[in-house]
């Protein structure tokens, strides 16, 4: 019994963390958000999935934002939110 509560708490964590995203290619995917997000409103610790719930909220359109960010797949807003918490 232990080890299936185990079992569920580890894929349950698993399941909330979501796409994992790569800096690497969401810092040229994020020079639209570079420019505020690197000087005016820094989202380094935010951590990338909360960076990544914020920017679907905005796609949705549940969220105003001054950008579109429509065409963004969710492996670009993981790459982009990935890039964003480290600036």
């Amino acid at each position: 019994m232990r080890a299936m509560i185990i079992t569920i708490a580890v894929f349950m964590g698993y399941a909330q963390v979501g796409l994992a995203g790569d800096a690497a290619p969401g810092e040229t995917k994020a020079e639209h958000c570079a420019g505020c997000h690197n000087v005016m409103v820094s989202l380094n610790g935010r951590g990338a999935d909360a960076i990544a719930g914020q920017m679907k909220a905005i796609r949705s359109g549940d969220k105003d934002h001054p950008l579109e960010l429509a065409d963004l797949s969710d492996e670009d807003i993981a790459d982009i939110a990935a890039y964003l918490d480290g600036v």
